[in-house]
């Protein structure tokens, strides 16, 4: 028996003031765990062409950037 069937089975028995009860405070988990995830989530290309790689990426770096002096 799953852990669901055993939940409506208990849920079952309750009278219907404690059903409202559960009911709301289920409710209330679903809503928060919501927003959660609403909150957290990631969209896709909203930086798309924001800013651009430089020509020369990966040039080497001259001897002047190692050894600490400017160039």
């Amino acid at each position: 028996m799953s852990t669901l069937a055993e939940i409506e089975i208990a849920a079952a028995g309750l009278p219907a003031a404690e059903k409202r009860s559960l009911l709301s405070w289920l409710k209330a988990e679903l809503s928060v765990e919501n927003q959660a995830n609403a909150e957290g989530s990631r969209v896709s290309g909203l930086g798309k062409g924001k800013w651009q790689v430089a020509d020369d990426f990966d040039a080497p770096l001259p001897d002047e950037f190692w050894l600490g002096r400017d160039a």
